[in-house]
């Protein structure tokens, strides 16, 4: 597949997880409680959701290692999307923040 094919499919699919994921906690009450609540659980920390975009990067390295070339580039887009649009929604670029008490 063409490489600037495949890396757009996976940043628009990054960006519409990213912002359905969002739209949900923001207009489900029961799921942004439990979501919000839930960080504070994980020894004072709050782990955001462009961490798994951070994942999907790393995911990416470990297929680009072992020459699955199409599969990495996915992966690196998907996440680039996943943070892109976390980053604009909470307005800084941060993965784990501690928790304030």
């Amino acid at each position: 597949m063409n490489i600037i094919l495949l890396f757009s499919i996976g940043l628009f699919l990054g960006i519409i997880a990213t912002l359905l994921f969002e739209l949900i906690l923001k207009t489900n009450k029961k799921l942004y409680h439990r979501y919000y609540q839930h960080h504070k659980i994980m020894f004072g920390y709050h782990i955001h959701h462009s961490t798994y975009g951070l994942i999907a990067i790393l995911i990416s390295v470990v297929l680009f290692l072992t020459n699955e070339i199409s599969s990495a580039i996915f992966y690196l887009a998907l996440g680039i999307g996943i943070i892109i649009v976390h980053t604009i929604s909470d307005g800084r670029f941060v993965f784990i923040e501690k928790q304030r008490l």
